[in-house]
């Protein structure tokens, strides 16, 4: 394992030592590994980090006062976090016996100083051109080998003058001029364990099938080349032995992601907004059921249940999602202050909604909580996912008769989940008992003292299409917002709107514009419009006939 920020030998070279600048991974900022021979001194990648740089430089300065000598900077591939501070950093570009070196197609984005290939415009930094005398792998420079599966992998050799050969290997799929880099038994392998992570599949030059190639051409160099470690464009060094295991997770999520869409900004202010509500909704949600567990187990434990409490206490892990929110909520907080970035925003957001994944309880709760709610808590961490990778779920629309689903509904948020006779029969059964008892106790009627009251038009509506369960846990929602708020009485409408079929939900108290917008993202996945009318508590919902 290679320790951060001091020399250490490179096994495999004739004189060589690595001094590694490791970073825990951050979209901002990759790793830079500066190499010292008697012959050159060579960098991969420099980062996006000013501070970074200024570590790098001093120490380049040190080494070009005690020995003049080349300095070659190799690009792993063009994205700005590995190569803004080549870019900006005048005192780098006027070093004397400068060459930069990159991929020949990120040679040229990088020479038209592209922010789009680049992904500087993604990160809302400006750029210039960056000279590149050292096009790699051209057709006339690369040798071709044959990985398995017969896929092709492109290499080149790099003789230096210590005496030293670099060798170069075309890896694409995290962006076409992706390379890895071996010199001696260390294999630089830029973002490839990363490109399929929320937030980085689908930007700029992101290519599925050449990625699942890359892992095959990964998988020779392993075999066949001399390497005893990888050195990852983000966090820590990789024993080339745990590569094969990281591999088969990275094709496996490969394999899924043919419909990633793009990256873009557009993609990211849509992620942005929806990370902003993402965060509000589930201090909500998560308060709701953690609010009902704990209840349920302070009465359990009135009743002498004090193993049964201790069992749904615990069950949620409700305290660790509480920290992972709040961690979010200070990010958020150094955002809006100026602090990150809009993009790192996101891929926090991405990083606590897997922590929360992994914390949340799930199917353990559905005898506890309204499984309503519940459905909400998981349809808000995958709606998020889906936003980030571009995907779109319509596959669940299916036509419905509007007025016999309100009917279900609001006889079903109006109905007690369990019977007396139930409770009775369960009594000689101690495990059937504790059920029944969990169940009873951990109702809450929702609509107590509240009048639901459906209309409708005489004339039959057309069915309409929409995904049934998400729709009526949304309307759901607005219905428990409207009686938290104090409505007394909330009617439900159904009308014809021209071409299309209208529900109205009439109550008391207006939503906010954060609660609007939420619930017309929400409304918009499940086939409805959402409109407000009269004076701002009249909410619409407009659905589409089947016929049209």
């Amino acid at each position: 394992m290679l320790n951060d920020q001091q020399w250490q030998p490179v096994p495999g070279t004739a004189g060589a030592e690595i001094y590694p600048f490791l970073r825990k991974p951050d979209v901002t900022c990759s790793n830079a590994y500066l190499i010292r021979t008697p012959g050159e001194i060579l960098l991969i990648d420099t980062g996006a980090d000013p501070g970074q740089m200024n570590r790098i430089m001093a120490l380049v300065d040190a080494l070009l006062r005690e020995t003049p000598r080349p300095v070659i900077l190799i690009v792993t591939h063009c994205h700005a976090d590995h190569c803004y501070q080549a870019i900006r950093d005048r005192r780098f570009r006027a070093l004397p016996h400068l060459s930069v070196a990159a991929e020949e197609t990120g040679a040229r984005a990088l020479e038209a100083g592209d922010a789009a290939r680049t992904v500087a415009e993604l990160m809302g930094w400006e750029i210039e051109p960056l000279p590149v005398s050292l096009p790699l792998l051209a057709a006339r420079d690369r040798e071709t080998l044959g990985a398995d599966g017969g896929i092709a992998l492109h290499r080149q050799q790099v003789p230096l003058r210590s005496g030293n050969t670099l060798l170069i290997y075309h890896t694409p799929g995290h962006s076409p001029d992706s390379i890895c880099i071996r010199f001696g038994e260390y294999l630089f392998i830029g973002d490839l364990l990363f490109s399929t992570s929320p937030g980085i599949a689908g930007i700029a030059g992101w290519d599925q099938p050449a990625l699942l190639a890359s892992v095959g051409r990964v998988r020779w160099i392993l075999a066949h080349e001399p390497v005893s470690l990888c050195c990852p464009g983000h966090g820590r060094s990789i024993p080339a032995s745990a590569m094969p295991g990281l591999l088969d997770r990275l094709q496996g999520e490969a394999e899924k992601m043919a419909g990633v869409g793009i990256f873009d900004r557009e993609r990211l202010a849509d992620s942005l907004e929806h990370a902003v509500d993402l965060l509000q909704e589930a201090n909500r949600v998560f308060a709701a059921i953690a609010g009902r567990l704990y209840a349920l187990a302070y009465r359990l434990d009135d009743l002498g249940e004090a193993e049964e409490a201790r069992r749904y206490q615990e069950l949620l892990e409700s305290d660790q999602i509480d920290g992972f929110l709040a961690d979010f909520s200070r990010f958020a907080d150094e955002f809006n202050a100026g602090e990150k970035f809009e993009v790192q925003l996101v891929l926090k957001a991405v990083q606590v909604i897997q922590r929360v994944e992994a914390h949340f309880a799930g199917d353990r709760l559905n005898h506890v909580v309204d499984a309503s709610l519940l459905r909400r808590a998981d349809r808000l961490l995958a709606d998020f996912m889906n936003t980030i990778l571009g995907y779109r779920d319509t596959a669940h629309l299916s036509a419905v008769d509007l007025p016999s689903v309100l009917r279900d509904l609001v006889a079903g948020a109006l109905t007690c989940p369990f019977s007396d006779a139930a409770f009775i029969e369960a009594a000689d059964d101690p495990a059937a008992y504790r059920a029944e008892l969990v169940s009873r106790l951990a109702y809450l009627p929702l609509f107590e003292g509240v009048d639901l009251v459906l209309d409708g038009d005489d004339d039959p509506l057309s069915p309409v299409l929409i995904d049934r369960e998400r729709f009526c846990d949304e309307v759901v929602g607005i219905l428990e917002d409207m009686a938290a708020a104090g409505a007394r009485e909330i009617r439900l409408s159904t009308r014809r709107e021209g071409d299309a079929v209208g529900l109205l939900i009439r109550g008391s108290g207006t939503l906010s514009p954060r609660r609007l917008r939420f619930y017309r993202r929400k409304f918009g996945l499940c086939g409805a419009s959402l409109a407000v009318t009269g004076d701002g508590s009249d909410l619409l919902l407009l659905l589409k006939p089947t016929f049209s």
